[in-house]
């Protein structure tokens, strides 16, 4: 038997147990993380017979094909469950579509070369995956300290927890592409959207909109093998695909997919397309009444400037204001014509 081929798409439990699993390694010029990366997968391939490993190189140019295949060569997982495959166009989105169309296994989980997952997680998904409503399922990050990233700490712990809440009542519509899993028999063909990234956000998106859930379990946590400050280049990046993920899926907040879950895709909409601007506005509209009318007795241009600058002086409010000049940066760049469809890993 192909063991990259599935043998049946129902998804009730006792199938689920059975059913052929693909965990594909995305990389690109990744050699400081290809050894560690493939060696903490290993040990969850190994716990079922059924599961095997694709590394899907995007035409690096640092040696991480021939060092992943050495890697294997070298692992307990035989030969027969691992194939490392070299793309010679570049794209993280290409080269998952790529596999994913040659593939037939039910269950397809890709994971961040540069992601360390918490031991356990592959159990985690075929255990959340055998409930029949759910299509998609990630983890959550671990929110670290420094630089860049500290700045958006309590951001990224809030939106933590407000995944993590939108799970349990439904849906949520934005995971972390350290670690996605889904069903084909949920999905069906679907394949990643070329002409921007944000996989995770597409993912999670279609999944809603086909009528299952898409959801985080805190039991599944990631964060770098390395700490490293998140770059103002990659959140802009970032909140670019989410945005323009959210704007193609305006339908699903009103009319389409599961009913449960339109509040949230709703919220997500709010939140990460609509109070940037609203935001921007009402700074601009303060500082220019401001400037026309420079009274300072009880005026509200005054109050509100007074406000804004109160706000920025807590770490909150710091983190508030930059995700939204972040987000407000990636959609004039999108609305300009700058998109970041090419795959480039952050160091």
């Amino acid at each position: 038997m192909n063991i990259f081929s599935a043998k049946g798409a129902s998804i009730k439990e006792s199938v689920i147990a059975d059913s052929e699993i693909v965990v594909i390694l995305p990389m690109k010029n990744e050699i400081t993380n290809v050894e560690r990366k493939i060696s903490s997968v290993i040990p969850e391939i190994l716990s079922y017979e059924n599961a095997n490993l694709i590394v899907a190189d995007s035409s690096s140019t640092d040696g991480t094909f021939k060092l992943a295949s050495s890697v294997l060569e070298s692992s307990e997982l035989d030969r027969s469950r691992w194939k490392v495959v070299n793309f010679t166009e570049p794209g993280k989105n290409k080269a998952l579509n790529g596999i994913i169309s040659e593939n037939d296994s039910e269950i397809i989980i890709i994971s961040d070369a540069d992601a360390k997952v918490s031991p356990g997680w592959l159990s985690i998904v075929r255990s959340r995956l055998s409930d029949e409503e759910i299509g998609v399922i990630s983890g959550i990050e671990r929110v670290s300290k420094g630089g860049f990233s500290d700045r958006f700490s309590y951001y990224r712990s809030k939106s933590n927890q407000l995944r993590v809440i939108e799970s349990e009542i439904d849906s949520t519509p934005v995971l972390e592409g350290s670690l996605l899993a889904w069903k084909k028999s949920a999905l069906g063909d679907f394949r990643f959207d070329e002409r921007f990234n944000a996989d995770d956000a597409q993912l999670c998106l279609s999944s809603i909109r086909r009528g299952y859930r898409s959801i985080v379990d805190p039991g599944i946590t990631f964060e770098n093998f390395e700490f490293r400050r998140r770059s103002v280049s990659e959140s802009i990046r970032r909140a670019q695909g989410l945005s323009i993920a959210l704007i193609n899926s305006i339908d699903i907040a009103t009319f389409r997919g599961r009913k449960r879950a339109r509040k949230a895709v709703f919220n997500a909409i709010a939140l990460y397309i609509i109070f940037p601007w609203a935001c921007l506005l009402f700074f601009v509209n303060s500082m220019i009444a401001f400037s026309i009318s420079q009274d300072f007795s009880h005026s509200w241009e005054v109050y509100s400037l007074m406000s804004i600058f109160a706000l920025i002086l807590t770490p909150q409010g710091r983190s508030l204001a930059i995700g939204s000049i972040v987000s407000n940066i990636a959609h004039i760049q999108a609305i300009l014509g700058k998109r970041y469809n090419i795959w480039e890993p952050a160091r």
